[in-house]
């Protein structure tokens, strides 16, 4: 079968959506006030030091928050957490500006007062390099090094092309 080649639009979206990652609630904190988002843009990019790249986009209140206290705390989504679309549509169809998305919400938190979900097939907690991180227009790459993670038994971790073929239409 041959390639059809697009330089723009829909039909290059549709050839980007075929990258393979995870999807993430990423979670920050700024004075007394915490907030978090669904996350496509992760990826692990060295081991040692553990660091991970995040691009999150520059108008977000999460933004906002790791950009200015450098601190952040990832939980990866469980493919099979019956909530899961819910804590899709909490954490990515809302703005923290708007809702206080942890209001009657099931989290924990770290040392840091950070919070996460316990449903989570893995959590990190991590903080930025400052002089790492990049401006790349629309959104900032922030690269953290991992301070402590925890992982727990069963579950795996949901993918972004999974969510867009299997939950998208219960969000």
């Amino acid at each position: 079968m041959a390639f059809t080649f697009v330089t723009e639009g829909a039909a290059l979206n549709q050839a980007l959506f075929q990258i393979t990652h995870g999807l993430y609630v990423v979670t920050a904190k700024r004075g007394d006030k915490v907030n978090g988002q669904v996350l496509d843009a992760l990826m692990q990019v060295t081991s040692t030091p553990p660091r991970i790249a995040l691009g999150i986009g520059k108008r977000t209140l999460t933004h906002e928050m790791i950009f200015e206290t450098g601190r952040l705390v990832v939980s990866v989504l469980d493919r099979g957490d019956p909530a899961c679309a819910d804590v899709i549509r909490r954490f990515g169809f809302q703005s923290g500006r708007d809702a206080d998305k942890f209001a009657g919400f099931p989290h924990e938190t770290l040392g840091r007062g950070i919070p996460y979900l316990p449903s989570a097939v893995a959590v990190y907690e991590a903080t930025t390099v400052p002089a790492l991180t990049l401006d790349v227009g629309t959104h900032t790459l922030f690269i953290a090094t991992i301070d402590r993670a925890g992982t727990r038994e069963g579950g795996d971790p949901l993918t972004y092309n999974e969510y867009r073929k299997s939950m998208r239409r219960k969000v």
